[in-house]
């Protein structure tokens, strides 16, 4: 695929020195869209929170202010942090529900693990077999999901560290096109992935390789998971070409620099939102005590009708649909 030889413009191609990092992305419940949760928190009362369903929150608050964030993921600055449900105001089962609830007027939530779970604990879990990163409380380096819309709502903070970072890939295109324009082209041609939980299918490693960017009606788009490109190469008894290992070496300092990315704690009951194929985000490592153990909730929504990106790209989420197939063909045999 050829790369994009142009500057992109737009409100998706932001630096966090252009829009003030946090602050820039924040955007505070009204008491109207408070009392219109709660109004629905009531009905759903007598609901686990998974229980409930889109339907379940039609008021008309939520509605316009679901309306508005998909106009603002998929066609505005691509991430929302939404602010004013706290610790205070509400119980950790009514932020999971309100959460759920908002996630399910955005898209369809989908299976994120082995477990059939459709709503991610992030949390530290001690001897994890599939050693999947959201499990961990080890750093997690820039990085793209596998569905178009991912979100995480924090539960509880961490003793120490922890901290949430966030960039946006069109701003990564535009500094790599302006300053290494040479390293686009392995850039968009990409590598194979062998992605974690693959490695107990009949699939391990992709036949195809799938690219960092793409670039489709003259709409660019990124997914990335480094660690699966090298795990890849391990499998199949090669190093990572020298020109691509120089090009994610330099995408990763681009996503690393203080005036593009926006870096934060998620403070309890913050709600974050954002496009994966025009964000990336990461996580500083962290350390629990008895009294601060991090927990947050994680969502990645199937959605219709978006932007559109590399066939290669999107079968990321079709190994893990895969995956979880085979996992329960076998359970069930």
């Amino acid at each position: 695929m050829t790369p994009y030889q142009q500057k992109i413009e737009g409100p998706n191609a932001w630096t966090s020195q252009e829009i003030g990092g946090k602050a820039g992305l924040t955007q505070p419940l009204t008491p109207a869209q408070l009392a219109a949760f709660d109004a629905a928190l009531r009905r759903t009362r007598h609901l686990k929170p998974q229980e409930t369903t889109a339907a379940d929150f039609d008021h008309p608050e939520i509605i316009a202010l679901a309306k508005g964030l998909d106009r603002t993921i998929r066609h505005g600055r691509g991430a929302v942090l939404l602010s004013g449900i706290t610790p205070a105001t509400h119980s950790e089962e009514d932020m999971e529900r309100v959460y759920w609830g908002l996630g399910c007027r955005l898209g369809y939530p989908v299976e994120q693990s082995a477990l059939g779970d459709r709503l991610g604990h992030v949390r530290h879990v001690k001897d994890d077999p599939v050693a999947r990163g959201y499990r961990s409380n080890e750093e997690l380096t820039p990085h793209t999901d596998s569905y178009r819309m991912v979100g995480l709502m924090c539960l509880q903070r961490s003793e120490t560290g922890g901290f949430s970072r966030i960039v946006s890939s069109m701003a990564i295109h535009n500094e790599i096109l302006a300053t290494r324009p040479d390293l686009l082209a392995p850039l968009y041609e990409g590598y194979y992935y062998a992605v974690a939980e693959a490695r107990f299918t009949s699939e391990p490693v992709t036949n195809f390789k799938i690219p960092i960017f793409c670039c489709i009606d003259g709409i660019v788009s990124c997914g990335i998971s480094r660690s699966f490109m090298h795990e890849a190469a391990r499998l199949r008894g090669e190093e990572l070409p020298e020109k691509l290992l120089e090009a994610l070496d330099y995408f990763d300092a681009m996503a690393e620099r203080d005036d593009l990315r926006a870096k934060f704690l998620l403070e309890p009951g913050e709600m974050m939102l954002w496009h994966n194929f025009q964000m990336l985000h990461a996580r500083d490592s962290y350390q629990d005590s008895a009294a601060h153990t991090r927990h947050l909730l994680r969502l990645w929504l199937r959605i219709e009708n978006d932007r559109p990106i590399a066939d290669a790209i999107m079968q990321r989420a079709a190994i893990y649909e895969r995956i979880y197939q085979e996992r329960r063909a076998r359970a069930a045999a």
